[in-house]
């Protein structure tokens, strides 16, 4: 038979195929690899939080899982069981048969190892409404328990309990567990099973072996996949699916937004607007140019606007500005025209004369004017004159001031129509009030040549320059606030689409790399689950041929074909000789042996931690030669595992015994109101006991032969039920079988494999127990005969001695 399947890595195998593939990109494998990882690996990767390194197989380590095997299984008010009954079970490998009638209690045992290990039924699950009701068991439902005893390597003994209050409903269990004196622990997951019921599953009952292979391909698909492991491709793949959905969100929301901008931007008559169109018209629009143009940080888009905001600010004269200048004009010509008359006569008074009379007088003092002479210029003449002299230079500075006044305020009459700003047409203003404006300036600036018409004319045209400057504010402001009205949604949808389309941007890498990843693992998903089932299909084929005596269908190839709803499992084979669909033509025994053919490889692989396979009456349907192959199949997973089948067939009983395997044969046998009884019918050590009382009454048999055979039966039957005692007692202990197999195997003597059994220990002195039963030291006597070539009479009494001790040491 070929070794037991080993569980490779699921990473390792799409490692080996992402390496063979040149053509991935790195980004790609990387994205594989995370989403294979999980949820948290493949975020952690897109977002950028986590950095992807580089693997190579070698680089996974992979250990064998702590071992546990069975030491009972306590069953109270559940199902068949009504009292607490007890069925234990030899925590090594080997195998046990649990057989009974039906209706006996036998497989409310294994029922109740299902639930406690696996939380669900697959019998129940699969059944009605009122079968589902009736898990109580009617003649006592209270207290309903279920406790499953377990040695767990590297650890004390280990229960997992399952407890239901009265009025719970099946659902409402709870589960705990506990090692040793420990305080019981919530659930199950402190052994760490979780995910191992699932891809190694210990327990498989008759009706699953049937739903395996009977319901549908894609049944048969599903179960395969989840025993082997491959939802992790699904589940990748689905990994893949949903963050590429995801990560192509902005580039659709941004493709959608860029559709709604461009139809946006065409309907709106703004320079802005126009130039945005321009811009969005790209393959790869400027994001910058868009934002500065949103912002109206752009220098183009300000331009466009400079002439209406000019005039929305136009520098308009203040109302009463004309007036006070008017008013000043004309004061100031006043002031000078009368300032010139008075200025006039004084000059007229001012001459050399009067100067050379003052200078005479000064001179000569008092006498007649020279001039007319008949005045005298005398004193009084003299102080008079110097008076008047006086007052004409003041009026001449007086005009002088009043000549500059008339200067000042013509400049300012004509600041007032300098100042006045022409306007520009267009930008969506009026005409008339344009044009309104431009008359009134024109008409305010055609100053007259004559200053004393000027404050007339001031009063009479600025005030219109005033209004009509007034109403071309008014129109530029509405004419602004409407464009910017427009405008600034616009705006804010452009700078709300350049978000979506830089985030696009930066998301497009991941739209291909996800793509691309996904597209590999669809399309190597096949290959990959095939690589994986192809040792759980060589194994398969191996213990089909011991299972499929007499039966004309061999099988070839077992593959996983297709997806989602076209998926299911595709074995060819042939039927003598003749090429067919395997299923196609098995009769229910061939199916449900091909069932346990691809259920025990997944079962029995190293890296389950579980050291025991459960079946629950798995050879209903199977004819003689049939079970003759299982039991063989039987034999050889015993090598390694505790094998506990239950069954109401006594063929496989009978088989055991046929071929002479060794098994531990337990009965169960139901009373009066559902009370259960477990008794041990057969153990392979009593079976010794059994062959060699046979031999001793055979008559037939010479009495030369008698003494050489018997001898090396007893030693048999001794060390059988020594090993059972020693491999119990080591598991139990928390050792593992690897240790527990070397200890056994390196003692060679039936004394010490005695010793190990009574003290643990091969160089304990055993006298002290041999001696505690009178038949101990007879009994080992003869054991030893055929080892040191002594001749040796076995009679019944000596046998009745064997089975006295042997019975001792099985229940010390």
């Amino acid at each position: 038979m070929t070794e037991p399947v080993t569980d490779r890595p699921l990473t390792d195998d799409v490692l080996e195929a992402i390496d063979a593939d040149t053509g991935l990109a790195d980004a790609a494998k990387y994205l594989v690899m995370a989403a294979l990882e999980g949820d948290d690996a493949l975020a952690g990767l897109l977002d950028g939080t986590s950095t992807p390194q580089p693997r190579a197989p070698s680089d996974i380590e992979t250990s064998e899982p702590v071992g546990a095997f069975l030491t009972s299984i306590s069953v109270a008010g559940f199902r068949g069981i009504g009292p607490k009954a007890v069925l234990h079970l030899h925590p090594a490998p080997g195998i046990t048969i649990v057989s009974g009638r039906n209706g006996s209690g036998k497989s409310s045992f294994a029922e109740a190892l299902e639930y406690a290990v696996t939380g669900k039924s697959y019998r129940w699950e699969n059944k009605a409404k009122l079968w589902r009701d009736s898990w109580r068991n009617l003649h006592q439902a209270t207290p309903c328990e279920v406790r499953v005893g377990l040695t767990v390597e590297g650890a004390d003994p280990t229960v997992v309990g399952v407890d239901w209050a009265d009025d719970a409903a099946l659902t409402d269990s709870v589960t705990w567990t506990q090692q040793g004196k420990s305080k019981r622990r919530s659930g199950t997951d402190d052994l760490g099973w979780n995910a191992a019921v699932e891809l190694h599953r210990p327990i498989l009952s008759y009706d699953e072996i049937g739903g395996l292979v009977e319901d549908s391909p894609s049944a048969l698909y599903d179960a395969l996949a989840t025993l082997l492991g491959l939802d992790e491709i699904t589940d990748a793949e689905k990994r893949l699916a949903t963050a590429l959905k995801t990560a192509k969100v902005p580039r659709s929301e941004a493709s959608a937004g860029l559709r709604e901008l461009r139809a946006l931007v065409a309907d709106i008559d703004d320079d802005r607007a126009r130039s945005a169109a321009t811009l969005l018209k790209k393959r790869a629009p400027d994001l910058d140019a868009l934002l500065a143009l949103a912002s109206g940080s752009d220098n183009a888009a300000a331009q466009s606007l400079s002439s209406l905001r000019a005039m929305v600010e136009l520098p308009v004269p203040e109302p009463t500005r004309a007036e006070s200048v008017a008013t000043m004009l004309q004061a100031a010509i006043t002031a000078a025209v009368d300032g010139a008359d008075d200025l006039s006569a004084a000059v007229a008074r001012r001459h050399d004369v009067v100067e050379a009379a003052l200078a005479l007088h000064d001179e000569s003092g008092d006498g007649p004017c020279p001039v007319c002479g008949v005045g005298e210029l005398d004193e009084a003449w003299a102080t008079h004159t110097r008076t008047a002299l006086a007052d004409e230079i003041e009026a001449m500075a007086d005009y002088q001031r009043r000549r500059r006044d008339l200067d000042d305020a013509r400049r300012s009459a004509r600041a007032l129509t300098d100042q006045l700003v022409d306007v520009k047409d267009g930008d969506g203003l009026d005409p008339v009030v344009v044009n309104a404006y431009r008359d009134a300036v024109g008409a305010a600036r055609a100053v007259p040549t004559d200053a004393a018409e000027v404050p007339g004319h001031l009063r009479s045209t600025v005030p219109a320059v005033v209004e009509a400057g007034h109403a071309v504010r008014a129109a530029a402001t509405a004419a602004l606030t409407a464009r910017e009205d427009r405008w600034a949604p616009v705006a804010g949808r452009i700078g709300a689409w350049v978000t979506l389309e830089a985030d696009a941007r930066t998301r497009d890498a991941d739209v291909d790399n996800l793509d691309t990843a996904k597209k590999w693992i669809t399309s190597h998903a096949a290959e990959l689950r095939n690589r994986r089932l192809e040792p759980i299909a060589a194994q398969a084929r191996e213990i089909w041929s011991e299972l499929r005596q007499e039966s004309n269908v061999d099988i070839g190839s077992i593959s996983l074909q297709g997806t989602n709803t076209r998926r299911k499992a595709v074995l060819t084979g042939s039927v003598d000789g003749t090429s067919s669909e395997a299923l196609a033509v098995m009769s229910q025994g061939e199916l449900h042996a091909l069932a346990l053919a691809l259920f025990i490889p997944r079962a029995t692989t190293p890296s389950s931690p579980f050291r025991f396979i459960v079946l629950d009456d798995p050879i209903q349907a199977m004819d003689p030669a049939k079970v003759d192959g299982f039991v063989r199949v039987l034999s050889r997973l015993a090598a390694t595992r505790q094998v506990v089948v239950f069954s109401h067939d006594d063929r496989l009983a009978t088989a055991i015994r046929q071929l002479a395997v060794d098994a531990r044969l337990i009965e169960v046998t139901r009373a009066t109101g559902s009370a259960v009884t477990v008794s041990e019918a057969s153990n392979p050590a009593t079976r010794y006991v059994d062959d060699v009382f046979a031999l001793v009454r055979d008559e037939n048999v010479p009495d030369v032969v008698k003494r050489r055979a018997c001898p090396g039966l007893f030693r048999l039957a001794l060390e059988s039920a020594a090993q059972q005692v020693f491999y119990a007692e080591q598991y139990k202990a928390g050792a593992g079988r690897v240790e527990t197999e070397k200890r056994w195997s390196e003692v060679g003597s039936t004394r010490k494999r005695l010793a190990l059994a009574a003290h643990g220990d091969a160089e304990r002195d055993l006298n002290g127990w041999l001696s505690w039963r009178t038949e101990r030291h007879p009994t080992l006597r003869i054991a030893n005969a055929g080892t040191h070539g002594t001749d040796v009479v076995v009679d019944e009494m000596a046998v009745k001695d064997l089975r006295s001790m042997v019975k001792g040491i099985l229940n010390p």
